[in-house]
């Protein structure tokens, strides 16, 4: 008759293990229910930690959205540094322009910014009745009057064009009875004092002859500027 024997086997070292930390922990345990402070402190503990992992989830959003909130409104204070910047600039650059206004007004009369030729000879007429001359005749270069100008026509091009400004030719003639001269005289000088200057390339005094006798004949070869500043009207 065959007998059985029934084996034995070693436990392993995890058995072993499983074994010692089961104890442990048992003992833990024990401890745990029997005191009363180490459980109100675990439990404290274990509270604060779920809540904390909570909040990092349930706040990140609300944190990202306060993070690019600060982001923004520094962004908006250095854009709010910049526009007082720009508006005390602003404020210096009108109280300059107010302190030169008178000047700047003199400047626009008399280097204008457009030809307004127009406006220059009815000074010369304002001229010839002040001072008894006769104007015989008044020339004026191209220039133009309304629409758009060309800029790359040679013709108006002067040697302030460094500065944006034109010039118009200019050719005028007057004349008076010869014994009358002092008129021609006075209407020249004040040609020379007016607002809008006169450039005066050539003087010419010669005498002509009327029906009613000889004249003296003044003819001014000159020209005006302008500052180019046109726009195309509709």
């Amino acid at each position: 008759m065959r007998v059985l024997k029934k084996a034995y086997m070693r436990p392993t070292d995890w058995k072993k293990n499983y074994v010692r930390y089961r104890s442990y922990f048992l003992d833990i345990a024990g401890r745990y229910k029997e005191r009363t402070d180490i459980r109100v402190y675990l439990e404290i503990l274990l509270s604060l930690t779920t809540i904390s992992i909570f909040s990092i989830f349930a706040l990140r959003p609300t944190l990202l959205t306060i993070g690019g909130l600060i982001k923004d409104i520094e962004a908006k204070k250095a854009t709010l540094v910049k526009m007082d910047e720009k508006m005390k600039n602003l404020s210096q650059a009108q109280n300059l322009y107010d302190q030169e206004r008178e000047k700047i007004t003199l400047l626009e009369i008399a280097i204008p910014p457009n030809p307004s030729p127009n406006i220059f000879l009815r000074q010369i007429e304002g001229l010839a009745s002040k001072h008894p001359v006769v104007v015989e005749k008044i020339t004026l270069g191209k220039s133009t009057i309304l629409g758009t100008e060309d800029i790359s026509d040679p013709e108006t091009k002067s040697s302030l064009s460094s500065l944006g400004a034109k010039e118009i030719p200019l050719l005028i003639m007057v004349e008076t009875p010869i014994e009358e001269y002092i008129p021609i005289y006075n209407f020249l000088s004040d040609i020379e004092n007016l607002q809008r200057p006169l450039k005066i390339d050539k003087l010419t005094l010669s005498l002509g002859k009327k029906e009613g006798g000889e004249t003296l004949v003044l003819l001014i070869d000159g020209k005006i500027f302008y500052f180019s500043n046109l726009k195309e009207l509709p």
